[in-house]
C-alpha cells in the first residue's frame, strides 16, 4: 500500500517507492499519467520490467519524428509563389498565389496534426509525445499567430530532441526557435526600440514565475535579445541591432547576451521550483503542494544540473507521484481522450483531418493552437457542457462504420493510404464483441471496468449495468456494445 502525501515529508516524498510497493495498479497510474491509457498488456509489461527500467527505456534517448512529406513541400510551394509574386505585376494573380500558399499551409498543418495524433497512439511513443505536450504548454507557440507548418514542427522537434537535456540548455535553443522568435515579435526587437515579449514571458512562464523579477529586469533583459533573427529559416544575430551596451538583471551588471540573461535566471534560487511545480499540475494534481516540496525537489534537480531526464524518472518513480490521492483525479485533456480512447479500444487514429481535427475543436483543445502564451489552463476547465457532448459523440461514432460514399477524392486516399500501412482498425465492430459477449454479465461488467477505468464505480452504478446485459429477448453484442459505451461516456472515464 503506497503512503499518502499527508505522512511524507518532503525529502521523503521523492524517495523511489519501495520496490515491493511496485504493483500493477502503480503500473496502470503511471501509463495513465505519463501516457495516454493502461491498457492491460502495457500493465503487465511494465510491470514485469520493473519502474526505474521502464523510466529509463522512456526518458534517456528521444526518438525523432521525420517532417512530414507534405510539411515541407508547402514551404517549397510557399517558397515558389513568393518568388512569383515579386515578379509579377498583375494584382489578381498575386492574390491567386497568396491563395494556394495558404491552403498548402492549411493542408500541411492537417496532416501534420493527423501524423503526430498516429505517432502518439503509438505505445512506445506515447510517453515521449506526452512529455513533448508537457513542453508545448511551456513553451508556447500557437498555430493562431505562426502560420508555417514547417516552423510548428521544427519547434515541437526541438523539445522532442533536447528536451532530455539541461534544461537551461533547451530554453536557449528555444530563444532561437524561428517559431517562437515569431510568435513573441523576437524579429522585431532591435537596439532603438527593444521587444519585451520574450523577455517578459521568459521570465513569467519559462523559467522562474510571476512575482520573481522586477519590469526593469524585463527592460533590461529585452536589450539582450535584440537582433535575433531568422533567414530562409534559420536563426542568425544581426549585429546592427544587438544591444552590446551594458545592463542590469537581478542585481548584475554587465555585456549580457540573451544566452547569458538565462544562465542569470539560473542563478535565481526560484528557478529551482519552477519546472517542479509545473510537472505536478501537469502530470499529478491540479491543487497546489506545499511550498516546501517543489523546494525539495527542485534542489535535487539543481544539484543535478537541471538534468530534465533526471528529473523525469525522479518524479515518476516518486513516493509522491504513487500517493493514493493522485489516483482518478485529473480530467483528461481532449488530447488524451482521444488517443486513450484508440489505444484502449485498440483502434488507429482515423487519418481524416476533417473528421479528427473538429473533434478535438468541439472538445476544446485544437491541435497545437492554445488560446494564448499561457497554454491550456486544463483541469475542470476541459468539461463543460458544450465540450463533455463533444467527447460523448466521440465515444459513440468509434462504434459507427465511417461513411465512405461522402468523402472527397483526398479523403479516399488517406483511408487507402493508411489500410495499406496496416492501421485500417477505425470502428468497433460487433465480432469484436462476440467473445465477451459470451461470458456473464457480472463478469464483463467487473472486466470492463477494470479494464477502463481509473477509479471503482459505485455498487448501483454496476448493477444498473449488469440488468442492462440482462435485458430479454436482444441481441448480446448489441447489448455489451451500449455497456461499453456507457463506460466510455461514464464521469469515471473521463478521469485519470
Amino acid at each position: 500500500m503506497t503512503t499518502s502525501i499527508k505522512n511524507l515529508t518532503p525529502r521523503k516524498a521523492w524517495a523511489p517507492i519501495p520496490h515491493k510497493q511496485w504493483g500493477k495498479d502503480e503500473a496502470a497510474h503511471l501509463l495513465r499519467r505519463a501516457g495516454f491509457s493502461a491498457t492491460p498488456d502495457r500493465v503487465n509489461a511494465i510491470h514485469e520490467q520493473g519502474l526505474q527500467a521502464t523510466l529509463a527505456q522512456w526518458f534517456t534517448q528521444p526518438s525523432a519524428m521525420p517532417m512530414p512529406k507534405q510539411t515541407a513541400e508547402a514551404e517549397e510551394t510557399y517558397a515558389r509563389m513568393n518568388a512569383l509574386i515579386r515578379n509579377s505585376d498583375d494584382e489578381e494573380e498575386k492574390r491567386e498565389m497568396r491563395r494556394l500558399q495558404r491552403m498548402a499551409q492549411n493542408d500541411s498543418y492537417d496532416d501534420y496534426a493527423v501524423r503526430w495524433l498516429d505517432i502518439a497512439s503509438r505505445s512506445n511513443f506515447s510517453p515521449q509525445e506526452k512529455y513533448v505536450m508537457f513542453l508545448q504548454d511551456i513553451f508556447v507557440v500557437a498555430r493562431a499567430k505562426e502560420r508555417h507548418t514547417n516552423r510548428l514542427f521544427e519547434h515541437q522537434n526541438l523539445l522532442r530532441m533536447q528536451g532530455m537535456g539541461e534544461y537551461p540548455t533547451l530554453a536557449k535553443a528555444v530563444s532561437r526557435s524561428p517559431a517562437m522568435i515569431y510568435y513573441l515579435d523576437l524579429h522585431r526587437s532591435r537596439k532603438a526600440s527593444p521587444n519585451e515579449n520574450f523577455a517578459r514571458e521568459l521570465f513569467e512562464l519559462f523559467t522562474l514565475g510571476e512575482g520573481n523579477y522586477t519590469e526593469q529586469d524585463i527592460k533590461e533583459a529585452a536589450r539582450a535579445f535584440t537582433g535575433y533573427r531568422i533567414k530562409e529559416n534559420a536563426f542568425f544575430m544581426a549585429k546592427r541591432d544587438h544591444d552590446d551596451s551594458p545592463k542590469s538583471i537581478f542585481g548584475e551588471t554587465g555585456n549580457f547576451s540573451g544566452d547569458d540573461v538565462i544562465d542569470l535566471v539560473y542563478r535565481q534560487p526560484e528557478a529551482q521550483s519552477f519546472v517542479p511545480r509545473e510537472m505536478v499540475l501537469f502530470y499529478l494534481t491540479d491543487r497546489n503542494l506545499p511550498d516546501d516540496f517543489y523546494r525539495e525537489l527542485g534542489r535535487l534537480w539543481h544539484a543535478h544540473n537541471y538534468d530534465m531526464a533526471y528529473l523525469l524518472q525522479k518524479f515518476f518513480s516518486s513516493r509522491a507521484f504513487y500517493a493514493p490521492e493522485f489516483r482518478g483525479n485529473l480530467i483528461k485533456s481532449p488530447t488524451q481522450y482521444y488517443i486513450g480512447l484508440c489505444q484502449d479500444m485498440n483502434l488507429d487514429v482515423c487519418p481524416l483531418p476533417g473528421m479528427v481535427l473538429n473533434q478535438l475543436n468541439a472538445m476544446g483543445q485544437p491541435f497545437y493552437n492554445p488560446p494564448n502564451v499561457r497554454g491550456w489552463v486544463g483541469g475542470r476547465h476541459w468539461i463543460n457542457a458544450t465540450t463533455l457532448s463533444a467527447r460523448r459523440s466521440l465515444a459513440k461514432r468509434l462504434f459507427s462504420p465511417i461513411d465512405e460514399s461522402e468523402l472527397n477524392a483526398d479523403d479516399v486516399l488517406r483511408l487507402s493510404a493508411a489500410r495499406e500501412a496496416g492501421r485500417g482498425r477505425f470502428q468497433v465492430t460487433e465480432d469484436r464483441l462476440r467473445t465477451i459477449a459470451a461470458e456473464n454479465p457480472e463478469y464483463i461488467v467487473h472486466h470492463f471496468c477494470k479494464f477502463f477505468l481509473p477509479v471503482w464505480p459505485t455498487q448501483s452504478y454496476r448493477d444498473q449495468l449488469v440488468r442492462h446485459l440482462q435485458k430479454p429477448n436482444q441481441k448480446k453484442e448489441l447489448l455489451v456494445k451500449e455497456v461499453l459505451l456507457a463506460i466510455l461516456q461514464s464521469p469515471q472515464y473521463q478521469l485519470c
